[in-house]
């Protein structure tokens, strides 16, 4: 996509502004993001869930008592899975949208493992997926595709700095906010319990050790990953390969050799 640009200065950022107090989780958010990336057709089946986050289904909706918390991509500020990509398939964009480029992904699953919101999964081309905040619409002028079908104003779309002021406003009302100067899906709610349940679903548990690892991965952007991040299928090309060049490396010795001889 032409609109996937690394980020520029100065940023044009976007966000959206998540009111829980009026979301009643009628799922069409759900409905129009399947419809814009394609995958529509799994509303059809029975063993489809509104609530599961999958390489298909980049917005879902959970009930915490008896609250309903639209879930997906927070597009943060400060995007650790960018920093973390080997392969730079992950990007900020100066919309304020954290993309995977789906020709660049490895599907190595770094992103995964260091986002605490545990939004980007694996599809079945072992790609990572993700919400790209509708970056292609919002190039157009055009607001995200759930902001646009959510029909009792729960969702609402605009400059990052406006999301925030208005989230400021409801904080001096009296009720909570969540994202405000951290990511660019904020919301805005009533009932603590509720978005704690929430937070303490989504919010995964890190095994320290293996984040250090991926921190402390010592490559350079643009590099390859070792075989071990590649997959089966990536480690039996990789190991071809190295078993390639190394025959090949033995012919050019013998034929040197060869030469000297003569």
């Amino acid at each position: 996509m032409s609109e996937t640009k690394p980020v520029a200065w100065p940023r044009r950022d976007y966000g959206v502004l998540v009111d829980l107090d009026k979301c009643d989780g009628c799922g069409k958010c759900v409905e129009a993001c399947k419809l814009r990336n394609g995958t529509s057709y799994e509303l059809r089946y029975k063993t489809f869930s509104p609530t599961e986050l999958t390489g298909t289904t980049w917005l879902s909706v959970r009930k915490y008592s008896g609250v309903s918390i639209p879930y997906r991509c927070f597009h943060c500020y400060s995007a650790v899975c960018a920093l973390v990509c080997p392969v730079n398939a992950h990007i900020v964009t100066d919309y304020g949208a954290v993309v995977i480029q789906q020709d660049k992904c490895i599907g190595c699953g770094r992103c995964a493992e260091v986002c605490c919101y545990g939004t980007p999964r694996q599809g079945f081309d072992r790609r990572y997926k993700k919400c790209d905040l509708c970056i292609d619409r919002i190039a157009k002028g055009s607001p995200p595709a759930c902001v646009e079908a959510c029909p009792t104003g729960a969702l609402k779309f605009g400059p990052v700095a406006e999301i925030y002021r208005q989230a400021k406003e409801e904080e001096a009302k009296g009720r909570k906010t969540y994202g405000v100067e951290l990511t660019h899906w904020v919301y805005v709610y009533s009932n603590e319990e509720a978005f704690r349940e929430f937070l303490g679903d989504v919010a995964r548990r890190k095994d320290p050790e293996k984040i250090r690892k991926i921190l402390s991965f010592p490559v350079e952007r643009a590099t390859y990953p070792p075989v071990s991040y590649l997959g089966i299928e990536g480690a039996a090309v990789a190991t071809a390969l190295i078993a390639f060049f190394g025959w090949r490396q033995s012919r050019i010795e013998e034929k040197k050799k060869a030469g000297s001889h003569e």
